[in-house]
């Protein structure tokens, strides 16, 4: 009698694992879906990059991602809450994380179009080509894994207290291609932690 218990007790607990297998199976698919639609958004952007656009091109295209990121039923956290275990919601979340930082870092690029530099223009010190240390330390800040540029003047080293005060500044045209490599990262860490999801 005691062996027949023992018996059920271990078909009904392997019942209700198998319960829970499914019905966690079954939720994650939802929060995949969520964040495949919000990859897609940012992998059309890097498809734009890859194939070179002016500005004009580069908003418009920056536009229609910017509408496919934001406006789907759910947002990214919504869709990461979709996940059933603790683990995968805490992975799932990360996404999140590397997403919401490519597309910022696509939308900021758009202020560092006009690349020039010493050999490209008459006249390549114009404001127009250049950016300032204040714009680039914020920059630095809002994107940690933001690769070093070059600095192209540094005004600190000159005697006059005046001209010093303006600082250093770098081309425009190395901060776009610095973001949107640093786009490029945070996407491929997403995809690969998406499919780690699919796995689990």
């Amino acid at each position: 009698m005691r062996y027949r218990l023992a018996r059920i007790s271990a078909v009904v607990v392997v019942l209700a694992l198998a319960l829970v297998s499914a019905c966690s199976k079954k939720e994650d698919p939802e929060g995949l879906v969520g964040l495949h639609k919000k990859y897609s958004a940012v992998q059309d952007m890097r498809v734009v990059v890859s194939g070179g656009v002016n500005l004009f091109q580069y908003s418009q295209r920056l536009t229609d991602s910017l509408l496919k990121f934001k406006n789907s039923e759910d947002n990214c956290e919504q869709s990461a809450a979709k996940f059933s275990a603790p683990g995968k919601r805490a992975l799932a979340a990360e996404v999140c994380r590397h997403l919401d930082m490519a597309m910022n870092a696509y939308v900021n690029s758009k202020d560092f179009f006009g690349d020039a530099h010493e050999t490209d223009h008459e006249d390549y010190f114009s404001a127009d080509y250049m950016f300032g240390e204040g714009t680039y330390e914020e920059l630095q800040s809002r994107f940690p894994g933001l690769e070093e540029v070059r600095v192209a003047l540094d005004y600190t080293r000159s005697d006059n207290p005046t001209v010093s005060r303006i600082g250093k500044v770098y081309w425009k045209g190395d901060m776009l291609q610095a973001l949107w490599r640093l786009a490029d990262r945070e996407c491929q860490t997403a995809k690969s932690q998406i499919d780690q999801l699919s796995q689990m």
